[in-house]
């Protein structure tokens, strides 16, 4: 499969090192520029942010010059996901929702979202809801001009949330590489499985064997 990312896509970015998260999430970012798409960016912390932005200069990108124009916009998971200290999937669906419409009345060609899942390991209030959210958000995606990737760390989230996260979407990356995920459940069916942990291992093996 082709690294270029699409409207309408929903992807899975799984890594295990800061380095390589930074390096998926600042390549699929740019391309987005590139496209002419606004780009949302949302991390763990401010630090965090930071070290995102020196990613992009490593990719050729101005990060001011684009936040100055309105390319570019970034949030804490704080300020996003966890907003009110608790997530709540309706509410990041209208967010996103406003944000789609707000890209395309800018004259962008339409949103491309990148977000840390890593604030999962908060165990904060709503969080157990994140598995319908991601089912959600395949249709969202499918029916707007916008796409979005979850960044989930494979080193420190439990393996049942990394199994939920390849169930939950239509594509994988992997290995800084972008292919379709023949373990994409549809969300009727993703919302209610249950966990396989024991089978994470061998899905990413096959995801990699299939590339």
């Amino acid at each position: 499969m082709s690294n270029e990312f699409s409207q309408g896509g929903h992807i899975c970015a799984l890594y295990e090192t800061e380095d390589e998260q930074l390096a998926v999430a600042a390549a699929y970012v740019a391309e987005g520029f590139r496209k002419g798409e606004r780009c949302f960016y949302v991390a763990r912390s401010a630090p965090a942010l930071s070290r995102f932005r020196s990613a992009l200069k490593r990719c050729g990108v101005d990060p001011q010059k684009m936040a100055a124009s309105g390319a570019f916009l970034e949030a804490t998971n704080a300020e996003a996901h966890l907003a009110e200290g608790r997530f709540d999937s309706e509410r990041m669906l209208r967010l996103l929702n406003d944000a789609v419409e707000s890209a395309l009345d800018a004259g962008f060609q339409g949103l491309r979202t990148c977000g840390d899942m890593s604030w999962l390991l908060d165990q904060a209030d709503g969080s157990e809801r994140v598995v319908e959210y991601e089912a959600l958000l395949n249709q969202f995606f499918r029916g707007t001009r916008a796409l979005g990737m979850c960044l989930y760390n494979r080193a420190r989230l439990p393996a049942g949330l990394i199994d939920h996260a390849i169930a939950t979407h239509s594509s994988v990356c992997i290995d800084r590489r972008h292919r379709s995920n023949p373990f994409y459940e549809l969300p009727a069916v993703a919302m209610k499985r249950a966990a396989q942990p024991e089978k994470v291992s061998w899905k990413i093996g096959e995801l990699r064997r299939r590339s």
